[in-house]
């Protein structure tokens, strides 16, 4: 009876994500208006190769992720130098987000970089996926206070294996990977960030895993995780967690 309650308690938490798959591609090399890793990124007129701040070396092209939802395009920049954890202490551009609010393969400008990039993904093209994703166990507390109290009865020692047991039953993701939208899977721990505009609470937008594929590794096998603010909606906060 405990397990068809906690399943029923989850049933409404469940929400929608994409779930994004690199894969090697040379054809990711040039700039397009597509869900890709490295290669050349998508840049409109006026648009320059970032720099970083701190050490004066030009920012990595991560990856892009065309939001589906607003028919954005999400454009993500880092600096592999100064690896920015997202701390307040640390100097803005150090990375970098651009969205773009209408992108056109018409509007694509390839942008000149002045050096090599050591730290340059392997191109990837990208295979999207609908999923359905639940909080994970450090995150279920702040969404359902009833959820976890209930699987601490069901097993004072390990409650959260009740809860994965609970999320697989669900047919929900319960693994790391690059997503659009729904909870963040945290590697250590539940993160929050307040808007710099309006010191509101940010809301969850993406993470990006460590892809193999695509040559990225975020310290010892980490994630990247990016929050929004609903009111200000160009403003990105960072934070990244590894092992």
């Amino acid at each position: 009876m405990s397990k068809e309650k906690l399943d029923g308690l989850l049933k409404p938490l469940i929400r929608k994500a994409i779930k994004l798959e690199p894969r090697a591609d040379k054809a990711a090399s040039v700039a397009s208006c597509e869900s890709k890793f490295g290669g050349m990124p998508y840049a409109e007129a006026g648009d320059t190769w970032p720099s970083c701040p701190t050490c004066k070396n030009e920012l990595t092209f991560i990856n892009q992720t065309h939001d589906e939802i607003e028919q954005k395009l999400f454009v993500f920049y880092y600096c592999n130098e100064c690896f920015p954890w997202g701390l307040s202490a640390e100097e803005k551009g150090q990375w970098l987000v651009k969205l773009y609010e209408e992108p056109s393969s018409n509007k694509i400008v390839e942008l000149n970089r002045n050096t090599d990039d050591e730290f340059a993904p392997t191109p990837c093209k990208v295979t999207t996926s609908n999923v359905e994703v639940l909080p994970d166990w450090e995150g279920i507390d702040s969404a359902s206070k009833e959820v976890s109290e209930l699987c601490c009865k069901m097993n004072d020692d390990s409650p959260w294996e009740e809860y994965e047991e609970a999320v697989e039953r669900a047919g929900c993701l319960h693994d790391y990977a690059t997503l659009l939208g729904g909870y963040p899977r945290f590697v250590q721990g539940e993160a929050a960030a307040a808007c710099p505009v309006c010191k509101e609470e940010m809301k969850f937008y993406a993470q990006v895993d460590s892809e193999d594929e695509a040559n990225i590794m975020w310290g010892d096998v980490g994630l990247v995780y990016f929050f929004r603010c609903p009111e200000h909606t160009n403003e990105f906060q960072l934070e990244l967690q590894c092992h």
